[in-house]
């Protein structure tokens, strides 16, 4: 069985701070957001960091009373992506840092590949912020 990759001191610290709550808002932009995210799948890999992320974020956006920023579709998507890069494309061990270089467009909240992907509607609706949706796609288009 292979050893999974030990994460760096800073994330360790920001993992932990996210994790009790005492991570500052301030701090907690999509970046950083997606790097967390990151750092779960490296350190547990795929669903259970993806599962241990999505607990902790639920549990960090509830201590600061910001439940309906919680987005179940969004959050899924960006997990699945993080995951696509990770087995397939990124070397072993990379960093955070060095994947966002090569994909930067994970950071376009608004063109990025979850605008792409799916409609503003099917984003803006209370089912897709409770409950993870699918890409809904016309039939007759491509």
């Amino acid at each position: 069985m292979t050893a999974l990759p030990t994460l760096s001191a800073s994330a360790d610290s920001t993992m932990l701070a996210f994790e009790n709550g005492s991570l500052d808002p301030a701090r907690f932009n999509h970046r950083l957001h997606l790097s967390l995210a990151w750092s779960y799948l490296q350190r547990d890999g795929f669903p259970e960091g993806a599962l241990h992320f999505r607990r902790h974020l639920q549990s960090y956006v509830a201590k600061l009373g910001a439940q309906s920023k919680y987005h179940e579709t969004i959050t899924w998507a960006y997990l699945v992506l993080l995951n696509e890069e990770l087995c397939l494309r990124s070397p072993a061990g990379e960093s955070f840092d060095a994947m966002i270089h090569r994909r930067p467009d994970l950071l376009d909240h608004r063109n990025g590949p979850i605008a792409r992907c799916y409609s503003k509607a099917q984003l803006d609706s209370p089912e897709a912020r409770r409950v993870f949706m699918l890409p809904f796609i016309e039939r007759g288009t491509s």
